[in-house]
């Protein structure tokens, strides 16, 4: 349900996908683009900025689990500053390159640091 131009999803609408995957935003030239919320049929969501189809720029991507990732996207994966905070109580806060931690301090449940990464090394 939603705006269509020249046969492709444009602007606002509402997209169920046949394996119960469902995308309510923005949409430009057939794919998910600009403000959007993706809930998956295993109860992952997604819910944020998107562009030409993927996660790009500040969103909230919260899983089934309990864990969550509040921060930046590039093409759909964890790029720039951001905090993923798990189920359990961790926490990683810091800068992420290519979905990995980059740079940052990840802390336990009860906020002692127990890492850091510097460029991708775990220190």
């Amino acid at each position: 349900m939603g705006e269509y131009k020249d046969g492709k999803r444009t602007g606002q609408g509402t997209y169920t996908h046949s394996n119960g995957d469902k995308y309510v935003g923005e949409n430009k030239d057939g794919k998910t683009h600009g403000q959007g919320t993706y809930t998956y049929s295993s109860g992952d969501k997604y819910v944020g900025e998107y562009k030409d189809g993927n996660p790009n720029g500040q969103g909230t991507y919260t899983w089934s689990s309990g864990n969550k990732y509040v921060g930046e996207h590039k093409d759909g994966k964890k790029n720039g500053q951001g905090t993923m905070t798990f189920s359990d109580g961790r926490m990683f806060v810091g800068e992420y390159k290519d979905d990995k931690p980059w740079h940052g301090t990840g802390y336990n449940k009860i906020g002692e640091i127990v890492v850091r990464f510097v460029n991708g090394v775990y220190q």
